[in-house]
């Protein structure tokens, strides 16, 4: 609920001067023992700083320990500790500024998809309290180390609050503490995965979590926290600013994303808000990425104020959020844009003092300047002077003490950047320090400014008491040199002088990787009227070198100082790798090469393969590998075509990239098989079963290829059925034959065919099956018929096995013109088969199946019959009927016929009536 502001802040005496205390000025001078200096995110050291000895600022000390310093340096016991984007929380000795340990608290292993960066490392500022040191880490998890030794406080284990490598959430925030408790806020790493926002409290004592706030009621994603959070001890109230809602919602659907909240830290709950964009959604990313900063006015009002990515700073009271914005108008800082890193929009996070707010932020809306930073009357807005325009935007955090505020920016182009020391009355320009992008704040603490920028170095300034003195800045042209692995490339190196300076500056290299060289031309920058002084630097590096990210240092030595400057050496190199190929004798196989840049290569490269088998040869497809635009990668395939006489076996080929000076290889392991093939086998050959029952085989494939056989049976007795089942190894199948009731007996072939790898093979198989049943005979087994005339069969049936019943004759397989009759068609005993054969069947010899079905039984027999032409007539006419007996008859009767009448000779028609008559 949100509480009415007139009935939040109660009584005038200790809780006043302790708000005087805290919010009129800085809490006290001394250390910066975490982010932002104070409970109200002032980032005001307190200490006294004039203009003048910020004019005589130089650097004192420096330490170039590597990775990248987005964090705010800080400052407790005589030590300094800061994260570092090398993946560990760094402790310093102030006493030799030299690094006392490291731990190491970066993320490792798989992230979500979309999320292409790799061991996430830490970038929230850590927290002293005590003995302890609070970071939290790129892994999601809090530590408490002690401060002396960088080991885990006992009984305080690392405790998990944002889960990097599933969910993609991270600890942007730094650690917060406050009343026994450490504060951190948690946000995606990425908001291609919006993560549910929230702000976790951890026990000081433990790490245990003892509350969560969540951006969203309903824990859904959204309303991440990547900014420090405020305190106001009088109300009680912790501030938090919020960042993007989620996908499809509204500023009416998670009221507390991008917006100023108001939470009790005892029971975290939500006490007030207010979201400065109604309109605002998940495309528009107007959430804020710049930590609040509470102040009070000299007549009794309390502020907050932050500015946002859409580039307004907006002004509220903090005693009731939900009243809106107290300034005339919001200020615009810069335009609005999604990659502050890059320049656009403002995660600047302001400064406070003596009633003016300090704002920073990148290209301006009009894109005239590359960053801005403004002086405004913290309780109306209004511009104090004319703003600034670095050379480059503001990111970091900006940080006051006494009568000077310091602003770190960064150039989009070259990745240099400037520590500017501007007058916080008019704006000027009082100092400046020539280095890398600086994206974290600069601490100021007991006398001494510390800044760390983009290549990890880390600087110590202080005034010199004696005043500005003649000095020089040692730089370079660009955050990253990248040469290709066996490549070289120039950069440029600048003596900036300051003060009047004007002596001979000493080129050397402190810091290099073994297997590079470099040269200066000129070796020494002598002074020519020119400003900067200016050299060369030839980097070469061997083409050994392989992938490379690492910081170079040079040094510059002249009029009684020595300077440093820092970049990244960045060499570009390439990796392949292979899949594996196979294929059979005579025929080709493929495999897929990868290229893949690292740190940005991109140039072509040329492809070999070399370690063939006999007969084999390589093709690439294409040629030459190149990338295409934006990609870190290129895939191509290597065709391997092999003959008939290639011998089988297992062979390991080497495919050599080429580039420039750099040669990189990567094996494939090429199997050559025999052509595939197979045999299929049954045991055992012939089995005898009863019918009903079951006959099992073993089929066994023996295989050339390892291609898949299935096996199917075909030719089964009638009621048979077959199935297949595992044998006893992966070679075997078991074949079971189930016989019907009424499967007929006898022995059956029946086939077993194997088919796979585009091939058949089959096997045949023999299968008795036994049972009551009957065998048939036939006798004579064949007879001669004249054309005309006709023949008989006798056909007997032999019961066995107990068969009893009728059997059911059939005969199959007659000749044309020909036809058969039984004299029983059913018998129990036997028949008689007579085949007619007609004038018209043809002379020949034909088989005549014989079969019988019985009760559950069938029997057959075969006979066969060979059809010839009658003999010719011997008395010049015919009778037309069949030559043999009959025509014996007939010659008898005609001769008793001549002796009984004494006739002469009648016509052969006439003679033929008279037979038939009589």
């Amino acid at each position: 609920m949100r509480t009415d502001g007139c009935n939040i802040r109660g009584g005038t005496g200790l809780a006043s001067a302790l708000l005087a205390l805290l919010l009129a000025g800085p809490a006290q001078a001394g250390d910066w023992t975490f982010y932002r200096h104070d409970l109200a995110g002032t980032a005001n050291a307190g200490e006294p700083l004039t203009t003048d000895q910020a004019r005589a600022l130089e650097v004192n000390r420096a330490l170039f320990a590597g990775g990248n310093d987005y964090s705010n340096p800080i400052i407790a016991g005589g030590s300094l500790y800061y994260t570092s984007g090398d993946g560990s929380v760094h402790a310093v000795s102030l006493a030799d500024f030299t690094e006392r340990w490291r731990k190491r608290v970066s993320a490792s292993g798989a992230l979500p998809p979309c999320i292409t960066t790799s061991n996430p490392a830490p970038v929230g500022a850590p927290a002293v309290v005590g003995s302890s040191v609070f970071v939290p880490g790129g892994d999601g998890y809090m530590y408490a180390l002690d401060a002396a030794t960088g080991n885990i406080v006992p009984n305080t284990p690392p405790t998990k609050i944002a889960d990097v490598n599933n969910l993609g959430e991270f600890l942007w925030s730094s650690a917060f503490p406050l009343n026994g408790k450490i504060y951190v806020g948690v946000s995606s790493l990425n908001d291609c995965l919006l993560v549910p926002g929230r702000l976790v409290a951890l026990d000081q004592a433990t790490l245990n979590v003892v509350g969560t706030w969540w951006a969203d009621a309903n824990h859904q994603s959204g309303g991440g926290i990547w900014t420090q959070q405020a305190y106001d001890p009088v109300t009680n109230r912790l501030f938090a600013t919020t960042g993007t809602i989620a996908k499809g919602k509204t500023t009416a659907d998670q009221p507390w994303a991008d917006a100023f909240v108001a939470i009790d830290p005892d029971t975290m709950e939500t006490v007030d808000w207010f979201s400065p964009i109604p309109g605002d959604n998940y495309y528009e990313d107007a959430d804020f990425g710049a930590s609040p900063t509470l102040y009070d006015s000299p007549d009794g009002r309390h502020f907050i104020a932050a500015t946002n990515k859409n580039g307004w700073v907006y002004a509220l009271d903090r005693d009731h959020l939900a009243g809106g914005i107290v300034w005339p108008r919001p200020y615009q800082i810069s335009g609005g844009g999604a990659s502050p890193d890059l320049g656009e929009s403002s995660i600047v996070s302001a400064a406070y003092a003596n009633g003016t707010l300090f704002v920073g932020g990148g290209r301006t809306a009009d894109g005239k300047y590359p960053g801005t930073v403004a002086a405004l009357d913290a309780f109306t807005g209004a511009e104090k002077w004319t703003p600034f325009h670095p050379d480059g935007f503001v990111l970091a955090g900006m940080t006051v003490t006494g009568q000077v505020l310091f602003v770190g920016t960064a150039n989009p182009s070259t990745g240099r950047g400037i520590l500017y020391a501007l007058d916080q009355t008019t704006g000027a320009v009082l100092y400046q320090l020539a280095t890398a992008e600086i994206f974290g704040e600069p601490t100021w603490a007991n006398g001494a400014l510390y800044v760390g920028d983009g290549t990890g170095s880390l600087f110590e300034l202080v005034p010199n008491p004696l005043g500005p003195q003649p000095d020089f800045d040692l730089t370079v042209d660009r955050l990253i040199a990248t040469p290709v692995a066996g490549g070289s490339l120039n950069v440029n190196v600048s003596a900036i002088a300051k003060n009047g300076f004007n002596a001979p500056v000493g080129l050397t290299v402190t810091r290099l990787n073994a297997a590079a060289t470099a040269a200066f031309t000129p070796a020494t920058l002598s002074p020519s009227g020119q400003t900067p002084y200016s050299s060369t630097m030839s980097i070469s590096t061997a083409a050994s070198i392989g992938p490379l990210y690492e910081t170079a240092v040079i040094s510059g030595t002249g009029g009684g100082r020595t300077h440093s400057a820092a970049f990244w050496l960045v060499v570009h190199d390439f990796a392949l790798s292979a899949t594996s190929a196979s294929a059979v004798q005579g025929a080709s196989a493929t495999s897929t090469v990868t290229v893949s840049g690292l740190y940005g290569f991109a140039d072509p490269v040329a492809l070999s393969v070399s370690g063939l088998p006999a007969g084999t040869t390589a093709s690439f497809s294409p040629a030459s590998a190149s990338f295409g635009p934006g990609s870190t990668s290129a895939t191509y395939t290597v065709t391997f075509s092999t003959s008939a006489s290639t011998p089988p076996g297992t062979y390991t080929a080497t495919v050599t990239g080429q580039s420039g000076g750099a040669s990189r290889t990567c094996t494939v392991t090429l199997q050559i098989m025999q052509p595939a093939d197979f045999q299929v086998a049954v045991m055992p050959g012939n089995l005898q079963v009863a019918r009903g029952g079951q006959a099992a085989y073993q089929v066994s494939i023996a295989s050339a290829g390892s291609f898949p056989v299935t096996l199917s049976a075909s030719g089964l007795p009638p009621g048979a059925t077959a199935s297949f089942a595992p044998g006893a190894s992966a070679q075997v199948q078991v074949l079971t034959v189930s016989l019907g009731n009424d499967t007929p007996t006898g022995l059956w072939t029946f086939s077993v065919i194997a088919a796979g790898g585009g091939l058949t093979h089959t096997a045949s198989v023999m299968l008795t099956v036994t049972g009551p049943g009957f065998d048939l005979t036939a006798g004579p087994p064949s007879a001669t018929i004249p054309r005309g005339g006709n023949g008989t069969f006798s056909i007997t049936v032999s019961p066995h096995n107990g068969f009893s019943g009728s059997v059911h004759l059939r005969a199959d397989g007659m000749p044309p013109g020909a036809s058969a009759s039984w004299s029983a068609v059913d018998t129990a005993s036997s028949s008689t088969l007579t085949v007619s054969v007609s004038n018209a069947a043809q002379p020949g010899t034909y088989p005549i199946s014989v079969s019988g079905t019985g009760t559950g039984a069938i029997g057959s027999a075969e006979v066969s019959v060979t059809i010839v032409d009658p003999p010719p007539s011997t008395g010049g006419c015919s009778s037309g009927g069949p030559a043999g007996f009959a025509a014996a008859l007939f010659g008898v009767l005609l001769a008793t016929r001549l002796l009984r009448r004494r006739q002469g000779a009648q016509p052969c028609a006439a003679l033929e009536s008279n037979i038939v008559s009589e």
